[in-house]
């Protein structure tokens, strides 16, 4: 597997696109990750990475292909060992038998025959309609889930070597400072501390253990340079924020005449969005496993992209690709995290094993992780529609500012353009809705805190931003928020997936109750369009989501088991958003630590879940991802028709 396994379910569905064309014993299928190598880049170009919901996207018929192929031939090797036409053989089980004479052979069994054959170049994989495996629901591979819960699969932060050492990293706290000196006298006295070295981000204590190198970073001295960010706090972020959008931004979208269309409206509805900084919060803290050994190196790395880290490993240690050896293990959760462009923790680690005789497992705090940001970035979003007589949008004009997460890095070329951030427009200038006017404008603000794509990417601020003011939209012109955006939308697809939400909630017949309100919002990202409603029960100051329908069009289920599970699992992860998580800056830090002040969504949180699948045949799209935009707007109105207020600012604080 040249993907990476990080909870998502990529082992299992690839998998079942080898069994399905080989016919081999599933039970029987093991798992390797596969070492750096060109052949199995993705399709977002040349690299190996997993990320943007993109591992069955983009592997699926290449893994159906091999399986394909190799099943052809071993076919033609039994055919020619039985001197029978192809026709008269067929593969079940990982056996080739022949129809006639019942006769079998074990895969195994044919295996060195493969060795002198030409591999079929173009090799005819079943129609998705006539398949038995895909398209069923599968529950993980024995083997992986049997290995993760006897304690037996390895994470990054498992990994055991000989004579391996550990290190704890020293981090600034304020975002941009640097060490002007640092005494490290005391530390280098406590049991076990080995060396004390000064790394690119700050101090590393090498250390037997690794309780012990962070117990030493407490009594190490430092003087730091903390520049100018030190006097920024949340405040100033907001209101350089406004500023900015005083000015005119890069343009996004425009088209048609949208000053024309507000002029002339009949209502014009306006809201701001402000969307705080996220962390990731992957379960498994960041770590990194190194052996550097002069001209060769050994690295165990749970990054999302294995050809990224294996470059800043050859500049890092000056060691050349073909003698560095790179383990995959298994991610305990990612959301982007360990996709990182500018490799912090990856170059932490190896600017600690540098030159040094042993293996060093460097391993980050979750406060490290929480407080030295690559965080979802800030956003602050302006919107207005323009309404004509009957209530029908005629112009919809936009201002985004946020940090780029592309501007600057390896991405640049494919995500920064004319000022203009991907994520900043990703799912509002292609909206779905027919409206005929727009003018589209984003700002980029710069800034020492770094920020990364987060769990579906700029989908998390324009889907609660689009649903939200088309919700606004649909109440002031009294129509019913299904209807109405039905009324708007001209892809067939849309309307499948709102008229099926609507049968699976009962909508129209939805119970009207106190306190208690419906919501519904619809997007697509990554390929695939998700609808959800939500139903909410406000008590006091608090709100609880009671209840999700969603219904989900991805082209075509690989494995409707995994789909459930990543639409369940994409909605309590927005909760979390929606209700508790954010990153607040105070004197240039984060004021944030670990879960008991970043607090995420626990099982009290969770909603029952009711999740319906379309198998439109439309092109296949992506799952790890789309379920998180739809609950982030479909919550806020429901909670609007619980309260009779709008929230447009996330976490949502009901009272404030």
């Amino acid at each position: 597997m040249g993907q990476v396994e990080m909870g998502q379910g990529t082992y299992t569905t690839l998998a079942m696109c080898i069994a399905e064309e080989l016919n081999v014993d599933w039970e029987k299928i093991n798992f390797k990750p596969a070492t750096v190598n060109p052949i199995y880049n993705s399709y977002f170009g040349p690299l190996m990475i997993t990320g943007g919901s993109s591992s069955i996207i983009g592997k699926q018929l290449e893994m159906r292909t091999i399986g394909a192929a190799v099943n052809k031939m071993l076919i033609s090797a039994a055919a020619k060992r039985w001197k029978v036409r192809a026709y008269n053989i067929y593969t079940k089980n990982s056996k080739v038998f022949n129809k006639k004479t019942k006769e079998s052979f074990t895969f195994a069994e044919l295996s060195l025959d493969l060795t002198t054959m030409e591999i079929p170049k173009n090799p005819k994989v079943k129609d998705l309609k006539d398949c038995r495996f895909i398209g069923q629901p599968q529950p993980r591979h024995p083997k992986e889930s049997w290995a993760k819960v006897t304690g037996k699969a390895e994470f990054g932060i498992d990994i055991r070597v000989d004579g391996m050492k550990y290190a704890a990293i020293l981090h600034p706290q304020v975002f941009g400072a640097k060490i002007k000196s640092y005494d490290a006298s005391k530390a280098l006295e406590k049991n076990g501390v080995i060396k004390v070295k000064q790394i690119p981000t700050g101090l590393a204590v090498i250390a037997q253990y690794w309780w012990q190198a962070k117990e030493a970073l407490s009594v190490i001295d430092v003087v730091w340079d903390k520049g100018h960010f030190e006097n920024i706090s949340e405040k100033d972020l907001d209101e350089s924020y406004s500023k900015m959008m005083a000015k005119d931004g890069s343009s996004m979208r425009k088209d048609g005449d949208s000053q024309k269309a507000f002029k002339d409206a009949d209502k014009v509805i306006e809201a701001e969005y402000n969307f705080p900084f996220l962390a990731h919060a992957p379960m498994e803290p960041l770590g990194f496993l190194a052996h550097h050994e002069k001209d060769k190196a050994t690295i165990w790395s749970s990054a999302q992209s294995q050809s990224l880290t294996q470059d800043v490993a050859i500049k890092v240690l000056g060691v050349k690709p073909e003698n560095i050896t790179y383990n995959t293990p298994f991610l305990g959760g990612a959301f982007g995290r360990r996709g990182t462009i500018n490799a912090d923790f990856v170059l932490d680690g190896l600017y600690v094993a540098k030159d040094e005789d042993y293996p060093i497992m460097t391993l980050w705090t979750r406060e490290d992780d929480i407080k030295m940001g690559n965080y979802r970035p800030k956003y602050k979003n302006k919107v207005k529609v323009a309404l004509d007589e009957d209530g029908i949008i005629k112009a919809f004009d936009a201002k985004v500012v946020s940090q780029s997460i592309f501007k600057g890095s390896v991405f640049e070329a494919f995500g920064y353009k004319n000022g203009v951030d991907g994520a900043q427009k990703e799912g509002l200038v292609d909206h779905s809705y027919d409206i005929d006017n727009h003018d589209m404008q984003a700002y980029t603000m710069d800034s020492p805190i770094p920020v990364l794509w987060w769990r579906s990417v700029g989908h998390t601020q324009s889907g609660p931003t689009v649903e939200g003011i088309v919700d606004e939209a649909a109440f002031a012109a009294g129509v019913d928020p299904i209807k109405y955006r039905i009324n708007m939308l001209t892809d067939q697809r849309f309307i499948n997936i709102l008229e099926d939400v609507a049968k699976k909630s009962d909508w129209e017949n939805r119970k009207k109750e106190k306190n208690v309100g419906y919501g519904v919002a619809i997007h697509e990202s990554f390929g695939t369009i998700c609808a959800q409603v939500a139903k909410v029960r406000v008590t006091n100051d608090d709100f609880k989501v009671e209840k999700v329908w969603a219904s989900v069009d991805c082209g075509f289920a690989f494995n409707p088991q995994n789909v459930e599970n990543q639409i369940a699992g994409s909605i309590n992860f927005g909760i979390s958003a929606l209700k508790y998580s954010q990153i607040t800056i105070q004197n240039g830090e984060a004021m944030q630590n670990n879960f008991y002040d970043y607090v995420v969504s626990r099982i009290s949180d969770a909603p029952e879940v009711v999740i319906s699948i379309i198998n439109s045949g439309a092109k296949i799209g992506g799952i790890g991802e789309p379920g998180v935009p739809p609950i982030l707007a479909a919550v806020p109105n429901a909670l609007f028709d619980a309260t009779g207020k709008r929230y447009h600012s996330m976490p949502i604080k009901l009272g404030s």
